[in-house]
C-alpha cells in the first residue's frame, strides 16, 4: 500500500488531492487505475462534454473551427481542461458526436478550410468518419457548418441548355441526389441528354503504390493512414482494401533461426502467403 498525490479539478480553483494505492503494480498504473475510478482521469468522454467544458467555454470563442492536433495539446497541457487518459478517447467523443443525428449538439466535421472560398472541405455531420490528431482534421461550430449547407443547396438548381432544369438535394453527409425536372413542353428532350454528357465524370476507384524506407516504416506508416487512407475509409460505403508487399533480398543468406521466426510471425499475423527462396 502506497500513497500518491496528484491533481484534481475543482469548479473554480484546483487542490492536490492524496490517495492510497493498493496492488502490485506500478506506482503510475496504480495511480493511473485510481484516478480512472474516481473520474479524475476519463476512459470515456462525451461529445456534449467536450463542446460544453473545453470548446465553448475555452477555445472557439473567437473562431469558427479548432484542428484536433492543437485541441489535444490544449487538453494534455492546460490542467483546467477535462484530463483524458489517452489520444483515443478523444477521437471517440469526436466519431460519437460527428456520427450522432443530433449533431447540432457538439459539432461538425471537416478535412480543411480553404481560405479563398471561405469554405469547408469534406464538411461531414450525421455519418461515419475516421478522425485523425492532424491540423487538417477539423471541428467546426455546427451553426457554421449548417450555414455552409445552406449554401450549397440554394446553389444547386442548373439550368441547363433548352430550358431544363435539374435540380441536385445536397445532404449533409455529402451525398448527391440529381433529378430532371420536365422543361417548358412537359418533356425530357435531348437536350437534358446532352446536358448530362456534359457532367463531371464520378471518380469511383482509386489505387496507389508506395515505396517504404524499411529503416523508417514506423514514421511514414502511420503519415500514409493519416492523410490518405483515413480520407478515402471516411467516405461513404467506401471499401478499402490494403495489402502490404515485402520483398528482401540477403546476399548472405538467412540464418535458420531468423528464418523460423519469421515464418511463425508471418503464420500468427495471418500473412495470405510467405515463403523464402534460395534464388
Amino acid at each position: 500500500m502506497a500513497s500518491h498525490t496528484y491533481t484534481t479539478r475543482c469548479p473554480g480553483w484546483y487542490r492536490w488531492k492524496e490517495t492510497r494505492l493498493q496492488g502490485q503494480d506500478s506506482p503510475f498504473i496504480r495511480a493511473s487505475k485510481k484516478a480512472v475510478y474516481e473520474s479524475d482521469l476519463l476512459a470515456t468522454y462525451a461529445a456534449t462534454n467536450l463542446r460544453l467544458e473545453a470548446l465553448d467555454r475555452y477555445l472557439w470563442k473567437d473562431t469558427n473551427h479548432l484542428d484536433l492536433k492543437r485541441l489535444w495539446e490544449y487538453l494534455a497541457q492546460y490542467l483546467y481542461f477535462p484530463r483524458l487518459k489517452n489520444e483515443n478517447v478523444l477521437l471517440e467523443a469526436i466519431h460519437d458526436g460527428v456520427t450522432s443525428t443530433i449533431w447540432s449538439e457538439s459539432f461538425a466535421y471537416a478535412e480543411g478550410f480553404d481560405e479563398e472560398t471561405g469554405k469547408y472541405r469534406g464538411l461531414r455531420v450525421a455519418t461515419g468518419i475516421n478522425p485523425s490528431i492532424s491540423t487538417q482534421s477539423l471541428l467546426v461550430k455546427p451553426e457554421v457548418a449548417q450555414q455552409q449547407f445552406d449554401a450549397e443547396k440554394s446553389q444547386a438548381t442548373l439550368i441547363n441548355p433548352g430550358g431544363t432544369t435539374k435540380t441536385v438535394d445536397e445532404t449533409p453527409s455529402g451525398g448527391d441526389y440529381p433529378s430532371d425536372t420536365p422543361d417548358h413542353d412537359g418533356k425530357n428532350g435531348d437536350s437534358d441528354n446532352g446536358a448530362r454528357g456534359n457532367q463531371t465524370p464520378v471518380l469511383r476507384r482509386f489505387y496507389g503504390n508506395v515505396d517504404i524506407d524499411a529503416m523508417r516504416v514506423n514514421r511514414d506508416t502511420p503519415a500514409i493512414a493519416n492523410e490518405v487512407i483515413q480520407h478515402l475509409t471516411s467516405l461513404n460505403g467506401a471499401r478499402v482494401k490494403i495489402t502490404l508487399e515485402i520483398e528482401a533480398e540477403i546476399p548472405e543468406g538467412v540464418p535458420d533461426d531468423v528464418a523460423r521466426t519469421v515464418m511463425e510471425n508471418c503464420r500468427t499475423l495471418k500473412f495470405n502467403s510467405q515463403s523464402f527462396e534460395q534464388e
